[in-house]
């Protein structure tokens, strides 16, 4: 076969794959007596990265191996060789996950630019978050509650199938296809809440003939799908005082959206901006060829700032940056508290609310916290209480007798009553934070540098498919994104390799 041409993924691989992947990292994942599996642990893990950097399934890859000739060079293959059964990959990441190995493709990466001098004297990184897409199908109310139960019927016949019966026969509907839903003008608002309360209600009836019945709630399978059954009504309804399920006004936060992926959640990632799945977080180098450190896979609907601590634990501690830098979503109380634990400084804009530009917000009045008293605009100054509320809070009351007469209470407070000023528990942390940005050539450097993320980014969720889970859950997301990650890096590695005398 003749040579890959310069510069290409496929040469790249072939020459210096076994500086990314080698057999001595999988030698936790088998053990020693029981023999060794024909295919080079390896060899496997560079299929996962053609695989992914390809964006093909596993039997599009395995038949990618047996034909595609730069595969072949690629994986170092003679010409006649067939591949292999496609649940080999499956199995292998299953074997990834089980052994914690989900990043050994990005920390290889890493290695590699380390040894390259690509990673000298990491002082900043800066991190972001991305929607990932779920695998699932969302789930509107009455298909989470009907898969639900169908779920539970499922399990108790696993375990005892004459106990199944009996459970269907207790049931108001058929759940043969839960993903019917039952005969209703849905458009109807007063039909379609009194259906959603008799499949409510039929819900129950499940989970209490189940809670009755001797023996089966010890069986795991049966109690996962009973608790899971109990979070699907208890998110969507509530139960009056006659022990009947009423449809819940509003939608309760961490909300489960799919009966098959419980783990995917609504996110939003601007105002006009929904999603349905996990949010996919990455740290980066902030350097002239910028490397993907740490990606993690999380909560759709939580605060992007509570998983930097999670990117930052990844990384040696050797590795892991001085400071941070992100949107105003890192600059909260608690990611500065978590990163002061960590020994890492946060360079962020603190969130000051959606205050109006006629109101006089909290930045206009003095807070001194050494002397523990808070001065507002025209000069009146009163003492921070002492004792907190809970979570540390204190609130800083000014009173009638102050703001009453005062010509700024129309724009200070509008409201009867002084101004009152909350003080964070951590307020000294939301001071430097504010104070660091002070500092034009801060602010200036904090402007220009944190967008640098976005195209690593975009090569991450776009280029290399991280934007959609393939699989279900987040721990097989988080791999999926692991691996998409070393090949970003692999790109500004190929180059400085290319570049260095042959």
């Amino acid at each position: 076969m003749g040579p890959l041409p310069d510069g290409s993924f496929f040469a790249l691989l072939a020459l210096h794959g076994d500086r990314v992947v080698r057999d001595e990292d999988f030698v936790g994942c088998y053990a020693e007596r029981m023999g060794r599996p024909s295919i080079p642990p390896s060899l496997l893990a560079k299929v996962l990265l053609l695989q992914y950097r390809c964006g093909l399934s596993d039997e599009q890859a395995m038949e990618s191996v047996a034909w595609d000739l730069r595969w072949k060079v690629a994986l170092g293959l003679p010409v006649d060789h067939r591949g292999w059964h496609p649940t080999t990959l499956t199995k292998f990441r299953a074997r990834l996950l089980l052994h914690g190995k989900e990043r050994l493709a990005l920390e290889g990466s890493l290695r590699l630019a380390g040894e390259l001098g690509m990673l000298d004297a990491p002082v900043e990184q800066i991190v972001d978050s991305t929607p990932m897409l779920g695998a699932a199908a969302t789930q509107d109310t009455v298909r989470l509650v009907r898969h639900g139960v169908r779920k539970l019927i499922d399990a108790v016949a696993q375990l005892d199938e004459d106990a199944a019966g009996s459970l269907r026969d207790g049931l108001e509907f058929d759940y043969t296809r839960p993903a019917e839903k039952p005969d209703c003008r849905w458009r109807v608002k007063a039909e379609r809440e009194r259906m959603l309360t008799r499949v409510a209600q039929d819900a129950e009836r499940a989970l209490r003939a189940v809670e009755q019945a001797a023996g089966l709630l010890e069986d795991d399978a049966v109690a996962d799908a009973h608790r899971l059954l109990r979070e699907l009504v208890g998110q969507d309804f509530d139960v009056d005082d006659e022990g009947v399920p009423r449809l819940h006004r509003g939608t309760k936060p961490g909300r489960i959206i799919s009966s098959v992926d419980t783990e995917m959640r609504h996110g939003r990632k601007s105002e006009s901006q929904r999603f349905d799945g996990f949010k996919l977080h990455a740290a980066v180098t902030n350097s002239e060829e910028p490397l993907i450190t740490a990606v993690t896979v999380g909560d759709a609907s939580a605060h992007d700032g509570a998983e930097a601590k999670t990117l930052i634990d990844q990384q040696p501690e050797q590795s892991r940056p001085e400071r941070i830098l992100g949107d105003c979503a890192y600059g909260d109380q608690q990611t500065r508290e978590d990163m002061e634990q960590r020994g890492v400084g946060v360079l962020a804009h603190v969130p000051e609310g959606a205050a109006r530009e006629e109101r006089i917000g909290k930045r206009e009045f003095q807070i001194d916290l050494d002397a523990g008293t808070v001065t507002c605009p025209r000069g009146h100054t009163v003492a921070i209480p002492k004792r907190a509320r809970r979570g540390g809070e204190r609130v800083v009351n000014f009173g009638t007798q102050r703001c009453n007469d005062c010509p700024l209470k129309p724009r200070c407070a509008p409201y009867p009553g002084g101004r009152k000023l909350t003080i964070a528990r951590r307020e000294d942390l939301l001071q430097s934070g504010r104070a660091a940005l002070q500092d034009t050539k801060t602010e200036e450097h904090l402007r220009r540098t944190r967008p640098r993320i976005e195209r690593l980014i975009g090569l991450l969720a776009n280029r290399y498919g991280a934007r959609k889970n393939r699989y279900l859950g987040s721990a097989k997301g988080e791999l999926q994104a692991a691996w998409a990650a070393a090949l970003v890096n692999l790109n500004p590695i190929g180059h400085r390799l290319n570049a260095q005398p042959a």
